[in-house]
């Protein structure tokens, strides 16, 4: 090919990727290599907007506002319109409806087949109707229980608040403790990587053994796979904070900044009196009043409702805007039911059972709650005398990696006794990080078993 055929073809080329490169920058922008980072106040508060189990909590507590509303709204009187046609040659009604449209003559008197065998009947009637109740208990049983449910439901929020931030920084930790544990797993590869060197400059120089390098090798190959799953348990760990602030599916966050500070610890007693005043179990608590309340509302259905009735109507024969005549009624009612069945007696019945569930299940919350405050002191206590033994242990295995190296480089140890104290260090470094990550879990875990993380939380963000 001649020298101008390889300039134009080498311009053309070029060109493409130009293009190539344009239209990618432009139409399909990908962002290579960008991560969302954030600190633990932004995890919260984005988590607090975003988390979909906490905004379905929210809308749940609404909807129980509305039902309390909808209580209210029962005491006030009800108006509705009724409109309908009616066309009937039935004797009674054809009657009827001839007398409320004013139509009755004194003609229809005089032969009676007027009333035996009338001619169809046409009506348009349109009514004006109010309802309005005078006594009827079970409307404000049914209106303190509705106003006593959407508290708790509010309480039940604030819960599920607190258990979203407890998410968020579970997973938070995780990320810090992953990028640890691939920290360590550098290290260790790192580490690996020198003594293999070691060993092939000792066999070069005819002071070392084969054999201590292929095991120096196979050391840097379990080094390796043990970065990867470091690496696969970071990404996991960031996919988790994700989904505990409501990103997308199959994004990944960040953890950036130190881990935040966990207040020390009170007394166990003083903790255990505390946990009363969990929302959740506060909720419980309405809701054996709730069941209570339920029991005496159906107690109420032995006592009779007083209401009022008030009725406005319209009576046409041609059409609906074509009134024949204008009527009204007014009256009080009283309906008493004096037995059906022995059906009250059995709502009674499951009432009372309803309420003694209610109160077991308190009870059964306040103790599991209290167990679990415990849980997480005595956790606190243990995994803070495993940092201590941990940090101690590493700083032992590294001065015996470092001292085991040296006997091997002044051809006085073996190899096999390096990598065995490596091993041993690797491992102890690993402990130490799940020591680390243990103890700040089991101060997270228990605030939120006492339900102070809530504040403690809203404190660490700033809202």
């Amino acid at each position: 090919m001649t020298e101008p055929g390889r300039n134009l073809r080498t311009v053309l080329r070029t060109s493409a990727v130009l293009v190539c490169a344009i239209f990618f920058a432009f139409f399909l922008p990908v962002r290579v290599g960008a991560m969302d980072t954030v600190d633990f106040p932004r995890a919260l508060d984005r988590a607090f907007r975003g988390n979909p189990f906490l905004s379905a909590a929210g809308f749940d507590y609404e909807a129980s506002r509305e039902d309390a509303d909808a209580a209210l709204g029962r005491f006030f009187p009800t108006l509705t319109f009724d409109h309908r046609f009616v066309r009937t040659t039935l004797p009674a009604e054809a009657f009827s409806l001839k007398l409320n449209q004013s139509r009755l003559a004194q003609s229809d008197f005089l032969d009676v087949a007027n009333f035996n065998d009338p001619s169809p009947r046409n009506d348009f009637i349109s009514t004006l109707t109010l309802e309005q109740p005078l006594f009827a208990p079970s409307l404000y049983l049914g209106r303190r229980m509705a106003v006593r449910e959407s508290e708790a439901k509010r309480l039940e929020l604030l819960r599920a608040k607190e258990d979203t931030a407890f998410q968020v920084l579970s997973a938070y930790l995780d990320v810090l403790t992953a990028k640890a544990y691939l920290a360590v797993a550098d290290q260790g590869l790192s580490d690996s990587l020198e003594h293999r060197r070691i060993a092939e400059a000792a066999e070069r120089a005819g002071t070392g053994l084969s054999s201590d390098v292929l095991r120096a090798k196979v050391a840097v190959a379990a080094a390796e796979g043990a970065k990867v799953t470091a690496e696969n348990r970071l990404e996991l760990a960031r996919r988790s904070l994700a989904l505990a602030m409501g990103e997308p599916g199959g994004a990944e966050i960040d953890a950036a900044g130190p881990p935040p500070e966990f207040p020390e610890p009170g007394p166990l007693e003083e903790l255990q009196a505390a946990v009363s005043a969990r929302p959740d179990l506060a909720a419980a608590a309405m809701r054996v009043d709730n069941a209570g309340t339920g029991e005496t509302l159906r107690r109420a259905e032995y006592l009779p409702t007083v209401g009022l009735l008030g009725v406005y109507q319209v009576d046409a024969e041609n059409g609906p805007f074509d009134a024949d005549n204008r009527s009204w009624r007014i009256g009080v009612g009283l309906r008493w039911n004096l037995f059906d069945g022995l059906q009250r007696e059995s709502a009674v019945s499951r009432a009372a059972h309803e309420r003694r569930m209610a109160e077991e299940r308190h009870r059964g919350q306040r103790d599991l709650a209290s167990f679990q405050v415990t849980r997480a002191y005595l956790g606190i206590r243990e995994a803070g005398r495993r940092v201590e033994i941990a940090r101690a242990a590493e700083a032992s295995a590294a001065e015996g990696v470092r001292k085991i190296r040296a006997r091997y480089e002044n051809q006085l140890g073996r190899m096999i006794d390096v990598l065995d104290a490596q091993s041993a260090l690797d491992q102890v470094r690993a402990d130490a990080v799940k020591a680390e990550n243990d103890l700040r879990h089991s101060r997270a875990r228990l605030l939120h078993v006492t339900g102070a993380l809530l504040p403690w939380a809203e404190k660490e963000s700033g809202r």
